[in-house]
């Protein structure tokens, strides 16, 4: 209890510190409100529209963990695969470069127009966005064991499912949770980017249209919940790696 109480304190202290270096900055500056609001005024349009900031976060947040899930179980199979077929994975490797390299921004016009408007083109971005971080973690996590373990495991005529079960998978977990909490923060932004594109219902487009109508105060709220939103799939993460991977300690 003492340790959640000094984890919530320090991250209330420098959110607190934030709030006053904001503050502080507009004063100095003189700074007009149409360009950067208080904090007290985004307070007010979040607390005003919290019904809206509710329902397009949820549509944001829902998007993202679909497409993070696909991408998750699509990069942990290819790779499961790859590690035993070390010349499918050389002639593989090509193609998700290009599929890496391959700009989203001109892309999902493309996805948009193949799987329509709404939360099918943002899963599509988000898979794109999320599996490349996964998929180099988890294959870098799967060849990189104790070598006097897989040793042990070759002594014991262990097959190489046992060999993948018991040591190679478990030394790729700590990969695994690295690649998530980088994909997840990526799902994100992919998730908001769709949305600036297609139109759907999310944070993203809730940012667009409040520039467009001059609604500074509810445009950095949804900012800052974004912000917030990213934050808290990384510490989510974060405190799943240190329950499941207690073992290693």
């Amino acid at each position: 209890m003492r340790r959640l109480l000094a984890w919530i304190g320090i991250r209330l202290a420098v959110f607190a510190a934030f709030v006053v270096i904001w503050q502080g900055l507009i004063l100095w500056f003189a700074i007009p409100h149409y360009l950067v609001p208080t904090p007290a005024g985004v307070a007010h349009a979040a607390s005003k529209h919290i019904p809206v900031l509710l329902a397009r976060t949820g549509f944001t947040i829902g998007t993202a963990a679909l497409g993070l899930a696909i991408s998750g179980t699509l990069a942990l199979g290819l790779s499961l695969l790859f590690t035993n077929a070390p010349r499918l994975a050389k002639a593989a490797t090509p193609l998700l470069i290009v599929f890496r390299a391959a700009p989203v921004p001109a892309i999902a016009p493309l996805i948009m127009l193949a799987v329509g408007r709404g939360m099918g083109t943002s899963i599509i971005v988000v898979m794109i966005v999320a599996f490349f971080p996964l998929y180099v973690n988890v294959m870098r996590g799967l060849s990189a064991p104790d070598p006097n373990a897989v040793q042990l495991m070759l002594v014991t005529g262990a097959s190489r499912w046992q060999q993948m079960r018991l040591v190679r998978i478990p030394y790729a977990l700590p990969y695994l949770f690295t690649g998530l909490r980088i994909a997840g923060a990526s799902a994100i932004l992919g998730a908001m980017l769709s949305e600036w594109i297609t139109g759907a219902p999310g944070l993203g487009m809730l940012i667009l249209n409040s520039g467009d109508m001059r609604e500074t105060e509810l445009l950095w709220a949804a900012v800052i919940v974004s912000v917030l939103v990213a934050l808290c799939v990384f510490w989510t993460t974060s405190a799943l790696e240190r329950s499941v991977l207690a073992w290693r300690v």
